[in-house]
């Protein structure tokens, strides 16, 4: 276990070191290591020496370094948040919610109008 390391206190990584290296663990980081390899953002030196790392290791402590060198991953933004002129944390609202809330209020009173009538005259007096 890296006394400075990057990782956070609760990663397994930290939390189980002797704990054994699995196949789909070996096969995500390649993956990951490749990835950012073939998108420039690790150089081949790194790239080759993270893969001997990786199959070499028998506890998933031996791969914090790796793991602690790996670039974050390249996300695409989606294309509204790019073009959006609103602040973070702010969502659009529809411009004209106001007039379908006033025609649902205005038929549902005019319905009670018509029950109400109907009631007041089909009622037998007593």
């Amino acid at each position: 276990m890296s006394p400075m390391s990057s990782l956070p206190p609760s990663s397994r990584y930290l939390q189980q070191p002797t704990a054994a290296v699995g196949d789909s663990e070996r096969e995500a980081l390649a993956k990951r290591l490749s990835d950012a390899f073939a998108n420039g953002r690790l150089d081949q030196e790194d790239y080759m020496s993270s893969l001997d790392v990786v199959y070499g290791a028998q506890q998933i402590g031996e791969l914090v370094p790796v793991i602690e060198r790996l670039p974050a991953a390249a996300v695409e933004t989606p294309n509204m948040v790019e073009t959006s002129t609103l602040p973070a944390g702010e969502v659009s609202r529809p411009r004209n919610a106001l007039l379908p809330a006033l025609l649902v209020t205005s038929g549902v009173l005019v319905l009670l109008v018509i029950l109400a009538i109907v009631v007041v005259l089909f009622t037998p007096m007593l």
